[in-house]
């Protein structure tokens, strides 16, 4: 599935460290350490912030086929092709503020029934999820860039032209690729 947005990359995808449009960009120090974190997002983001997050859905089906978008994965981001993909986008946030949204596509092969229905109910963060059941999670391949998707910044009260901080990574959990996702970081980082 592909974004329901257009995006377009402004800079190349690089690596965490260094990323040097970080000292352009308006990131907060406590925040460049979240953009680089391997582990859950939004543990986190609680950590760093001491408020609660929710997950707030906005779209989630199953499909049988990976479309593969070369501006959002390469090949080190191929997860195990299976009869169900389950495509995921949601809002991370923060109180009532919309913080992150986060695109992803994971693989149901190999996973518990219960955390099939748990990922299926769509109210969990992915990685807060699996850790609740004891099973780690880790992400690999972790890139940033910088773009700009002027539907979502117009969506989320921002001017076309903001420039949103893009992180994608291949999710692993118990050391298997299960899925990859893809996170455009909507707000002002600075504060």
């Amino acid at each position: 599935m592909s974004l329901p947005f257009s995006l377009q990359l402004l800079t190349p995808w690089l690596l965490p460290d260094p990323f040097p449009l970080l000292e352009e960009l308006p990131v907060a120090p406590r925040y460049r350490e979240m953009l680089s974190s391997t582990d859950s997002l939004t543990r986190r983001l609680e950590r760093l912030t001491g408020a609660a997050s929710r997950v707030r859905l906005e779209k989630q089906f199953q499909h049988s086929v990976l479309e593969e978008d070369p501006l959002l994965w390469g090949p080190e981001y191929r997860i195990p092709d299976a009869p169900a993909i389950l495509s995921r986008q949601a809002w991370l946030a923060l109180g009532e503020q919309d913080l992150v949204f986060a695109h992803s596509q994971l693989s149901l092969v190999g996973l518990a029934p219960s955390t099939c229905l748990a990922i299926e109910q769509g109210e969990a963060p992915l990685g807060a999820l699996f850790l609740a059941r004891d099973e780690p999670v880790e992400r690999r391949h972790l890139r940033l860039a910088v773009g700009v998707a002027p539907a979502l910044a117009r969506s989320a009260g921002l001017a076309e032209d903001h420039r949103f901080v893009l992180r994608r990574s291949l999710f692993l959990v118990a050391g298997a690729a299960c899925g990859r996702i893809l996170e455009l970081f909507l707000t002002d980082l600075s504060q």
